[in-house]
């Protein structure tokens, strides 16, 4: 016979566990309502409806990103923004939010490649959906197609490791290229069509021109100078001297990384010894303001 106190035991936790449970629905409840209550406040012009909705967003709740993606979407109660909507779609599928997944889908399906891209991250990624690197592959083809340049290096990315298809070096390094042409026509600099680079130099120069459109926010880029940073330090360190120098000017200024002098010289020193001489003139302004 099994022991009483066993079985008590388990009544006890199974009892708990459906306790939770439906805590847990009655919450999600509760806070589908409060955010739907909050977008009619928010659409209806209210101002604090609208800061408390993206209070709640900034949070970290799927339901009040997903919402201020339809504001924004629809530019009801709220300037019409396309990239403030795939922003908040994305945070929002990420975590499982299936109508916002939905709404990605919608977009993709009206030829917008910035949300072709975006359903390709979260299925390399894994967030919100199973990790999927086939689909995530021809996401970011589809993306590519329409001119996105992240999108251009994503799938490079993949063809050059073999993920979610055969390796696939050639067309790895015409999709390298491609990211640097665009991004550098979209920055007003453009280079040459005939550029002449092994797949680990087009990868590195790719970075560096991605980097270029996130400091500056060109492209359909949404400026992040984090972001950046961490492709600059990434081709710097595959020896593209522009990124050795654009990254020295980030630690020299604390832009996107902390403010560090020594890090800052070091990358310049780099820069100069590949005959970048504005990088120079970069060492003698920290040496002057160390004196």
């Amino acid at each position: 016979m099994r022991p009483i106190g066993r079985g008590i035991s388990a009544l006890v936790l199974v009892s708990a566990l459906l306790c939770t449970v439906g805590m847990a629905q009655e919450q999600s409840e509760q806070h589908a309502n409060t955010s739907e209550w909050l977008r009619n406040q928010a659409e209806s012009g209210t101002s604090e409806g609208r800061v408390i909705l993206l209070d709640q967003a900034i949070q970290g709740y799927a339901e009040a990103q997903f919402m201020l993606g339809d504001m924004y979407r629809g530019g009801v109660g709220a300037t019409r923004d396309m990239a403030q909507a795939r922003h908040w779609y994305q945070a929002a599928a990420a975590q499982g939010h299936s109508m916002a997944l939905e709404s990605l889908r919608i977009l993709a399906s009206d030829g917008d490649s910035a949300a072709f891209y975006i359903l390709g991250v979260l299925s390399r990624d894994g967030r919100g959906v199973p990790r999927d690197l086939v689909a995530a592959r021809q996401a970011f083809h589809w993306a590519s197609e329409g001119g996105h340049i992240l999108a251009h290096f994503a799938e490079a990315e993949l063809m050059a490791n073999g993920m979610g298809g055969a390796v696939d070096e050639l067309a790895a390094l015409r999709s390298y290229l491609q990211t640097v042409r665009l991004a550098s026509a979209a920055l007003g600099s453009p280079v040459a069509e005939n550029i002449s680079a092994t797949l680990d130099q087009s990868r590195a120069l790719a970075q560096y021109w991605m980097g270029r459109t996130y400091l500056t926010g060109h492209g359909g880029v949404v400026q992040n100078t984090a972001a950046a940073a961490g492709l600059f330090e990434s081709a710097a360190r595959d020896g593209v001297a522009q990124a050795q120098y654009e990254l020295g000017r980030l630690f020299a200024r604390g832009r996107g990384v902390p403010h560090d002098p020594m890090k800052a010289t070091a990358w310049f020193e780099k820069a100069v010894a590949q005959g970048l001489r504005a990088a120079d003139e970069e060492i003698a302004g920290i040496k002057s303001e160390l004196k």
